[in-house]
């Protein structure tokens, strides 16, 4: 029986010589090589994030994981969120994608503002839309600059980013950043934005989220998204940075880092996973079951 016909041929060449290395337990000296090989290719191929921003009229609501890398006893994690809060703006930033790149916007944004001699910063931007160009510029410069030094054309180094905040007089907004450095703008049709591992997340956004939908509902729909998430991957996990941003008020007073015992979250969670037991019970017999 020849077992790689079985293997599909979609697999990564690193991946499937692991696989009948392991098989056929011969040449375990290139195991470890090929391993390590496969962890790098995978760690750039998935998501290893969740980040959201829900827009209602009320305000905003941000949250996002932390875990970098995940592993039978590998665990590593860092902040995806970004605060800046002076005069009269406020900033939520979140990314997902490379971390080097996603670190390297970060880092050049606190050093622009750091910098007096640079025209162009958070502070001087006009509005935010100009702040969603400025970081989608950063974005394209520092994944290309890592594509030129590893000089690895096969590994993803763009990053998504979600932007959204308030300057005073102006409407709070909220966008989505794209790695080539384009944007999109929430809408009344799209009041939220996710990136990283969006789908086990969505579908309670897509019931429950609308313009006119209370901030607490928001909140409390922005947890259960990252809950109902962390327990169908792995690769997403705890500590949750969590902002709530109420309309017009500009500060993040309402900042938070929540872990899998803080007692709200930890209450939220078992009360939303009992509910569901609940009233899938509760749900209609067919005419076959006794």
């Amino acid at each position: 029986m020849n077992i790689s016909r079985g293997l599909s041929t979609k697999l990564p060449k690193c991946t499937i010589i692991l696989i009948l290395l392991i098989i056929y337990q011969k040449d375990f000296k290139y195991v470890n090589l090929l391993f390590q090989r496969w962890k790098l290719y995978w760690r750039n191929k998935f998501k290893m994030t969740y980040c959201l921003a829900i827009k209602v009229d009320e305000g905003m609501v941000f949250a996002s994981d932390s875990r970098t890398n995940a592993g039978l006893d590998d665990y590593n994690s860092y902040s995806k969120m970004f605060t800046y809060s002076v005069g009269d703006r406020c900033v939520v930033l979140l990314t997902s994608g490379n971390l080097s790149t996603s670190q390297n916007v970060f880092h050049r944004l606190e050093t622009d503002l750091e910098n007096p001699k640079d025209e162009l910063n958070l502070n001087t931007c006009n509005d935010l839309e100009e702040m969603a160009s400025y970081i989608g510029k950063l974005s394209v410069e520092y994944s290309e600059k890592n594509i030129e030094n590893i000089n690895q054309g096969n590994l993803n180094f763009s990053s998504f980013f979600i932007l959204g905040g308030q300057i005073k007089g102006q409407s709070q907004k909220a966008f989505l950043i794209y790695p080539e450095g384009n944007y999109i703008l929430s809408s009344e049709d799209s009041p939220y934005f996710q990136i990283g591992e969006t789908k086990y997340g969505k579908p309670i956004l897509d019931r429950v989220i609308q313009k006119e939908t209370s901030l607490g509902d928001a909140a409390r729909a922005a947890l259960v998204s990252i809950d109902s998430t962390m327990r169908s991957d792995l690769t997403v996990g705890p500590p949750i940075d969590f902002v709530v941003y109420k309309n017009n008020n500009i500060n993040l007073d309402l900042k938070d880092k929540l872990r899998l015992d803080t007692p709200y979250f930890m209450n939220l969670s078992d009360i939303w996973h009992e509910k569901i037991i609940s009233s899938f019970k509760d749900l209609p017999s067919f005419h076959w079951e006794e």
